[in-house]
């Protein structure tokens, strides 16, 4: 689905730090695990949607480690960030997804989500979504789920 949008991830190194409550990650399994089963039999992959709104500049996603998170920006405007932490193992701890208001219910969100998980993936990372947002972006594109990392455990 072609729609002259692009979305370009820089990548940049992490260095792993941070912590995290063995609790979290085994509830945080659970809600995957109960996820994949109710995907179980249904597409295996789902396209995300590009944003609905139309932006004079192209969209850019950047990692900002020294900030502890991904940027989306629009030429000099910021649309969103997600905040994380990483672990010791260099796992993602995906922390608030937040979009400017402006910018809000526009598909946004699922876009810099998106752009995040696939960053992951290209660096061979998992990721522990403590964000509900991402839970959910998760829960609602299967093909993303084996980036769990509580669920890969």
């Amino acid at each position: 689905m072609a729609t002259g949008r692009s979305l370009a991830v820089t990548v940049m190194d992490v260095t792993p730090g941070g912590s995290m409550v063995e609790s979290m990650v085994a509830r945080l399994a659970e809600e995957v695990d109960m996820a994949r089963n109710e995907t179980a039999g249904e597409r295996g992959s789902v396209d995300v949607p590009p944003p609905t709104m139309e932006l004079a500049e192209p969209l850019r996603l950047f990692d900002n480690p020294v900030r502890d998170r991904y940027e989306m920006w629009s030429g000099d405007e910021l649309i969103g960030v997600e905040g994380y932490e990483v672990t010791e193992h260099g796992d993602v701890i995906l922390l608030h997804t937040v979009v400017m208001e402006k910018f809000g219910q526009q598909g946004f969100a699922r876009g810099l989500v998106r752009g995040v998980l696939d960053d992951a993936a290209a660096r061979g990372r998992h990721v522990i979504p403590v964000c509900t947002y991402v839970r959910k972006f998760i829960a609602r594109f299967p093909q993303y789920q084996e980036l769990v990392a509580a669920a890969n455990a």
